[in-house]
């Protein structure tokens, strides 16, 4: 039996986990299979953007001065759509018919919707010709970004925004940081598979699932999960292969000081002494953490637990292997809450239509199944017990 560590605050066992991660690799991606990847070297403007003086009305193009001369009345000397070469010359007193996203002729200046003109094929009057001034309704060239500007800087997870970006720039191959190999090992005598009726004594196993689940939905990774029993020799040989072939080792149960308890040992024999062994909270209080070379997180195993502590420590360990910032959202308390014992506390809640947080507290940290209408969790301090309605507090939704 291994007691734990002194305890720590949460803080400071974020601080000790994002201290010397090792990053991933790299590797190249086609664009249509890069959506929920981390970019790893920024996405720049090819040329400029937009690349040329950008039609942003439907209506017509014309030169300002002539326009004024002519009292308003212009003849149409064509169309000129989206997509089209530039034109020839215009003709004195002309205009053009034009679309939405055309680029202008270079000889006109200035754009009048349909809306404030009246068509009179061949010609077209413009209603109000001391509103008119040169440039209006153009998108400039170059006017959002020059060529070589950067667009999507690295460490931001590709989206439909990101990846619309590397379409217009011609990104058609994205370097990504490699997606981790995660191995889940599960730990604990009494847990059966789920497709397994258990006897009396026994529950199913759910959190190689639910960090699975948890793992999909953060994004791309390569999850392997295995389930050994209380036994030394058994969790060794599964340790042993799983840091042979993994990126990040998550172990599930097996970190408190029962008598069956190992995990800790087990890897004191390969790693040494974990960096981390007890945090001053709730759930979660014997979470300990090994930097590696392969880093692994000793998890609770109860599966509330195994939820707060994941979205709490091994997410921002997750960002910062794949070169992202981390921060957390903050909301305010919908109500008055009440929390004794002086640890941090996870805080199950729902958030209101205006984002406030409407306390969900479980009733012990093996009640996970009423977590289910809750939408994440708050962060409540040690050092002070009440909490007023107002109350700001930092948040993490659940994955």
């Amino acid at each position: 039996m291994h007691a734990m560590n002194e305890l720590i605050t949460p803080a400071a066992a974020e601080g000790l986990i994002l201290d010397g991660l090792p990053v991933l690799g790299t590797i190249p991606v086609p664009l249509g299979e890069a959506a929920r990847h981390v970019l790893a070297t920024p996405l720049a403007a090819d040329r400029p953007l937009p690349p040329h003086d950008r039609v942003m009305m439907d209506g017509i193009a014309c030169r300002v001065a002539e326009a004024i001369a002519g009292g308003g009345e212009l003849t149409i000397a064509g169309l000129h759509p989206a997509g089209a070469a530039e034109p020839g010359a215009l003709p004195a007193g002309h205009c053009w018919e034009i679309m939405t996203g055309a680029a202008l002729p270079p000889d006109c200046d200035c754009v009048v919707p349909y809306e404030e003109i009246e068509k009179m094929p061949p010609k077209v009057l413009i209603r109000n010709t001391a509103a008119l001034s040169a440039g209006q309704n153009i998108h400039s060239l170059g006017s959002d970004f020059a060529p070589g500007a950067e667009l999507v800087p690295a460490g931001r997870r590709l989206g439909p925004r990101e990846l619309a970006v590397a379409a217009t720039v011609g990104a058609t191959t994205i370097t990504v940081r490699r997606p981790p190999r995660v191995a889940i090992i599960t730990t604990g005598d009494e847990l059966v598979p789920p497709d397994q009726a258990p006897l009396p004594h026994q529950v199913r196993q759910s959190n190689a699932p639910s960090l699975a689940g948890a793992l999909a939905a953060w994004g791309p990774a390569v999850v392997r999960a295995r389930h050994v029993p209380d036994e030394e020799a058994a969790l060794g040989d599964a340790i042993d292969g799983a840091l042979a072939d993994c990126d990040l080792l998550l172990l599930c149960g097996g970190i408190s000081k029962g008598q069956r308890d190992y995990v800790r040992p087990v890897l004191e024999t390969r790693l040494g002494p974990p960096a981390l062994h007890g945090v001053a909270q709730r759930p979660g209080k014997p979470l300990a953490f090994w930097r590696g070379p392969v880093p692994v997180f000793a998890l609770p195993g109860n599966p509330i637990s195994v939820l707060v502590t994941f979205h709490r420590f091994v997410l921002p360990a997750l960002a910062a292997m794949h070169g992202q910032a981390w921060s957390r959202r903050t909301v305010t308390l919908a109500e008055d809450f009440s929390f004794r014992p002086p640890v941090a506390y996870h805080l199950p809640v729902t958030l209101t239509a205006d984002g406030r947080a409407v306390p969900a507290p479980l009733a012990n940290s093996g009640d996970f199944a009423s977590a289910i209408p809750s939408d994440g969790f708050i962060e409540l301090p040690a050092d002070q017990d009440e909490f007023p309605a107002g109350f700001a507090a930092p948040y993490l939704a659940w994955l």
